[in-house]
């Protein structure tokens, strides 16, 4: 097995693992806020971060050559949003929600198969990258992570108030961070996101035209969308229910525009 899918086997291990201890402990009714989980998503990252050096080696750039690639990408920066910012508003619970998707990820990325050696030509072909390419990638990518969360987060938020509405408080119910924090963390990763890819939107503007670039309105398009949605609720005001449909809506939208991006 080439390292590059060993990483990712390896990632998916740990994501693995730290979703089934978080799982077993709150059907138990023991669930606490464990360094084990933690650990688990930490570990995962790092060999996520292992793979996307090794193909970023094998590419001569940024590892994001393919549908499969980027999403690693994304899944990448999502866990480290999490990693940064789960505990601000207690949502170490977060990472449950988040670990089931970066598995499928990882796992599906892994057993894709993966021509090395057509990659080193084409990489060779490439020549030089262009350092406002590279920004440009890394931090449009970095705010789908964001916008990832704030989607978690949003499906955390319906999921709670759904069991509020329903009166059947079962036991991940306790363990769910309260729902006031849970709609300002939907807010604020979305405004850290808008942020990201103005600057990511910024930076393409600065890399000279080339034949093979990929289309920038799909980019606009996601941004306006975003920046719609955040002016909307700081200047008027929206209900936390509206604002997390409007999150994770807006991410499946996201997900779609990274098929035409690729």
């Amino acid at each position: 097995m080439d390292r590059d899918r060993l990483f990712l086997v390896c990632a998916a291990v740990f994501f693995c693992g730290g979703f089934l201890y978080a799982i077993t402990s709150l059907r138990s009714g023991h669930y606490k806020n464990s360094k084990w989980n933690f650990l688990a998503m930490f570990l995962g990252m790092i060999f996520q971060s292992m793979f996307l050096a090794e193909r970023g080696q094998i590419h001569g750039r940024c590892p994001v050559t393919n549908l499969l690639e980027i999403l690693v990408f994304v899944s990448w920066s999502m866990v480290i949003i999490y990693l940064l910012f789960g505990s601000s508003y207690r949502l170490s619970l977060m990472g449950v929600f988040t670990s089931p998707l970066v598995l499928i990820i990882c796992i599906v990325a892994a057993l894709v198969p993966f021509d090395k050696d057509l990659a080193i030509i084409a990489a060779a072909d490439l020549g030089g990258t262009e350092t406002w390419t590279e920004f440009h990638i890394g931090v449009s990518l970095i705010s789908y992570g964001s916008f990832g969360m704030a989607c978690v987060a949003g499906l955390m938020f319906l999921l709670q108030e759904k069991n509020v509405r329903s009166a059947k408080l079962e036991t991940l119910f306790y363990h769910l961070p309260p729902m006031h924090n849970l709609s300002k963390a939907v807010f604020r990763l979305m405004f850290f996101g808008v942020i990201l890819l103005a600057a990511g939107i910024f930076s393409a503007e600065k890399i000279p035209p080339k034949g093979d670039s990929h289309p920038l309105w799909p980019l606009y398009a996601i941004w306006i969308l975003y920046a719609v949605i955040c002016l909307v609720g700081f200047f008027r005001g929206m209900v936390a229910r509206r604002l997390s449909q409007f999150a994770v809506f807006a991410f499946i939208v996201s997900l779609l525009s990274l098929l035409i991006i690729s």
